[in-house]
């Protein structure tokens, strides 16, 4: 830990990588929508490579704005979740076979914050995310600046859990 000169003397945690741009955007052929209610959930085979973070990158602000990647080639199945009324994605989990990771999608600051996923502890990233949807959404959701969306989520009757459901059925289907 560094010192910050503070009252206590030590930095505050910060949770995950701040990345002053969007996400790779979704390849619209490789993605499932799947309805719930006031979220839409996207499942999307992916792969990430350093040339698509490197197109990324520059479509998005420039190299500058992140690490140069070095020998990144990794995969899985994704969860984008969306609000179903505008389609502005607010959380996404790549539940990947190495470096398994989620995203809080800030839309308002075209940032993102990435936080990799404690294999040791969580267990299986496909589980540990498909939880999170089903007790956690609405307090990651408001994390991700969309309090709104949280509030309907919180709210939402049994068609938000059916669409869970169907996510996790598409999700073991890939595995």
């Amino acid at each position: 830990m560094t010192t910050t000169g503070g009252p206590s003397g030590l930095e505050a945690y910060v949770l995950g990588r701040a990345y002053p741009v969007m996400p790779i955007p979704m390849v619209p052929e490789a993605c499932i929508d799947v309805p719930a209610g006031p979220v839409t959930f996207v499942v999307e085979g992916r792969r990430l490579t350093d040339e698509a973070i490197i197109g990324n990158a520059l479509e998005r602000g420039g190299l500058d704005v992140i690490e140069q990647p070095d020998g990144v080639d990794d995969g899985g199945m994704t969860i984008h979740v969306l609000g179903a009324a505008d389609r502005l994605e607010h959380l996404r989990f790549d539940c990947f076979e190495h470096e398994p990771h989620y995203h809080y999608i800030r839309n308002a600051e075209q940032a993102n914050v990435v936080v990799r996923i404690d294999t040791f502890a969580e267990g299986d990233p496909t589980t540990w995310s498909l939880r999170c949807l089903r007790e956690r959404l609405p307090e990651m959701l408001a994390h991700a600046d969309a309090t709104g969306l949280s509030e309907q989520v919180r709210a939402a009757g049994p068609e938000l859990a059916a669409g869970i459901d169907r996510v996790a059925a598409l999700m073991r289907g890939a595995a």
